[in-house]
């Protein structure tokens, strides 16, 4: 599993920090939870952190194109802000 990790400034840009590789190295956690059980012990609870779902991961790693990629980023990160804060209304 892959997984995005971000920042949002206070002027409410999107930064990537990280992509990440959830996986443990032998296997023993292949969908990464405990990466992501570990992520949202931290002290934004994972706020900023997004898995990436099976088809967009597919449609990543089938493009070569900077702007393709830059935009199944970006929707995977909209898409995670707007289920965490309708989940903290």
């Amino acid at each position: 599993m892959l997984a995005i990790e971000y920042d949002v400034t206070p002027e409410g840009v999107i930064e990537l920090v990280a992509l990440v590789n959830a996986v443990e190295e032998d296997g023993a956690d292949p969908d990464g939870e405990a990466w992501l059980t570990w992520r949202r012990s931290h002290e934004d609870g994972g706020l900023g952190c997004a898995p990436i779902p099976p088809d967009d991961l597919a449609r990543m790693e089938g493009t070569e194109d900077p702007e393709a990629l830059r935009a199944i980023v970006e929707s995977v990160i909209l898409a995670d802000r707007q289920t965490k804060e309708e989940v903290a209304s």
